[in-house]
């Protein structure tokens, strides 16, 4: 059975926190969750190279960690997070290997931070903190946009209902199984949205290629009826249900934008290289476009994993 038993907070000292304090206190109270904290620091001038002198260095170092630790203390304290919360402070570069040494001595099935701001191509390229952590992080990411505590009581399932990849279809399913994991006491509604292409576009670079006249009713058909099954599975209410044309990122952004949507719920595979640097994936396209927490979810995170062969 799938739950949420320890929560892991991330502080950036780069980002407003508040957030993510916020949201991490309240899923720990919903879910009945363990809540910790972790943080981290770095600076190259403690590493060998930078210094000749080494007790200089790890002094620097101490120095460095103490100082992260007051101000991460201060930060629970202003929120009022529970007595005995657990702090760790790790000496890396990057969230995701502080949540990773995190990890080494606890399992997190939920970790939360702030999301980064990112504007442009060469922030998405340049401030890539929530672009590592995506790819790295051993349990699923919601990264906190929303300063309110999700007032509108709002939840926007995004799949893939009519992919024939089995990693798109082990996805969708997890998506859901959060979505009723979150919704476990019904405070919340969850809506369902999917986008269908305008295949007089896709086809436009095929010329000699006649086009049925019925292709795209069927496209849409074919997306509608996928929809409503994982609608009737996942007892989701047929008005909740938004099928769209469009890229996934601007239909999902569109329909969270209309409904008030508290929670985006998607899921992201892995991509690698340059190109999915520069392009990005749907989560990050839908991250810098809502105004809406996102809660990224890969094929392992959820009831039973996946078996290697469907990813």
């Amino acid at each position: 059975m799938l739950a949420i038993k320890h929560i892991l907070v991330v502080l950036d000292r780069s980002l407003d926190n508040n957030v993510a304090i916020m949201r991490g206190m309240q899923l720990a109270s919903e879910q009945n969750a363990t809540l910790s904290v972790a943080t981290y620091t770095y600076n190259h001038a403690c590493e060998e190279g930078s210094l000749s002198d080494l007790e200089m260095r790890h002094e620097l170092t101490s120095l460095l960690l103490a100082d992260n630790q007051q101000w991460a203390e201060e930060q629970m304290r202003e929120f009022k997070m529970p007595i005995g919360t657990k702090l760790t402070v790790h000496w890396c570069k990057h969230a995701y290997q502080a949540v990773n040494e995190a990890n080494i001595d606890s399992t997190f099935e939920l970790v939360i931070k702030s999301a980064s701001q990112h504007h442009s191509l060469v922030d998405r390229v340049m401030q890539h903190e929530d672009w590592n952590l995506l790819r790295h992080c051993p349990a699923p990411v919601l990264l906190v946009k929303d300063k309110h505590a999700w007032e509108d009581a709002t939840i926007l399932a995004a799949i893939d209902a009519t992919s024939t990849d089995p990693a798109h279809a082990v996805v969708n399913d997890h998506i859901f199984e959060f979505a009723e994991l979150l919704n476990s006491q019904q405070r919340y509604k969850v809506h369902l949205v999917n986008s269908y292409p305008l295949m007089s576009l896709a086809l436009a670079s095929l010329p000699d290629t006649p086009i049925p006249e019925d292709v795209q009713q069927y496209v849409i058909e074919q997306h509608q009826v996928a929809c409503e099954g994982y609608a009737h599975r996942y007892n989701v209410a047929d008005e909740f249900i938004h099928v769209r044309e469009g890229e996934p990122e601007d239909v999902i952004t569109a329909v969270s934008d209309s409904i008030g949507a508290d929670l985006i719920i998607i899921g992201t595979l892995p991509s690698e290289g340059m190109q999915a640097v520069l392009l990005g994936t749907t989560v990050e396209h839908v991250l810098d476009s809502t105004s809406a927490d996102v809660l990224a979810i890969r094929p392992q995170d959820g009831v039973g994993g996946v078996h290697p062969e469907q990813v």
